[in-house]
Parts: C-alpha cells; structure tokens; sequence
C-alpha cells in the first residue's frame, strides 16, 4: 500500500486567545472544532477540521514570545507580519468572504478575477493572519494531481501571488 503525504497547519494566536481564535475560525469558514488541549488546566490549543484539512489552533509560548532567541513560533504582531498565507478553496467565495466580513475579518482584497480566470479575495483575521480564498472551479476539481502539476508546468501559466 502507497503512502500518502498529508498535511495540517498550525495557526499561533496570542495566548490566551486560542478559543476566541477558535470560535472566528468556525464562524468564519465553517470549522469543526474536534478536540481541546490543555495544560495544567489551562486551553493551550484548538484541534480543528476546516473542509478536510486538520488545523491546529495554538497560543504562542509567552517564554518564547519574551526570549525571541529561542525561536518561534510567534503569532503575528500585526495584521499580515506572517510568513505564510493561508489558501482556502470554497464552493461560493461571496458567501464565505460575507460569512468572513461578519465574523470580524477584515479586507485585504475585494473579490475579483484574477489573470487566470479564478475569482479570488484575500482577508486579514483578527489574529493577524492572511486567509486567501479562491473560488472551487469545476474543471479543477476533477483534476488528480498528476494532471494539476501538468498544468502548473505549462509555459504562461503563472504561480499564485499572494
């Protein structure tokens, strides 16, 4: 039997804001929280389910918050001062972007079509992180991968900038 590769994420908040965080994230992109985290009593992360990719949800460590040296992870200290963006594929980005809006996200990019024909937007969350949502295009969706990185490799098709 094949192996597979999978992958899940690791969202840092602000300790202390881990439920919070948590709760937006349902609100915001219909996330499923699974399971809580605690140490010595205390919520330290969310487990979560967004479509099908587990996320975690984590307070950042406030020692290595105070002692930078020993390395990250660190939550973003202001909206978009992160490392990474946060892609989302959505069946209606109207809806989800509105569903976003309403739950405390703030614009970062109007939806719009981008140089590929994709309808896409961008939003900060209220925990500083980029969330950007494309549309689910019906011809994409039934690609397998060996398919989508046949197209990835195709001369004028660009990668996605963030």
């Amino acid at each position: 039997m094949k192996q597979t590769i999978g992958l899940g994420l690791a969202i840092f908040v602000q300790h202390g804001r881990e439920q919070e965080a948590a709760d937006f994230y349902s609100e915001a992109f219909e996330a499923r929280q699974l399971k809580t985290h605690r140490i010595d009593g205390e919520l330290a992360g969310v487990e979560m389910l967004i479509g099908g990719t587990r996320v975690s949800v984590a307070g950042s460590n406030p020692q290595r918050e105070e002692e930078p040296s020993y390395g990250g992870p660190f939550f973003p200290k202001a909206a978009g001062a992160v490392s990474m963006t946060i892609l989302l594929t959505v069946p209606d980005i109207e809806v989800c972007f509105a569903q976003a809006i309403v739950a405390g996200a703030a614009l970062r990019d109007r939806v719009q079509t981008d140089t590929e024909g994709r309808r896409v937007a961008s939003l900060f969350d209220p925990f500083g992180h980029i969330w950007m949502l494309t549309e689910r295009r019906a011809d994409m969706e039934r690609a397998s991968p060996d398919q989508l990185v046949a197209q990835a490799d195709k001369p004028g098709v660009s990668a996605l900038r963030a």
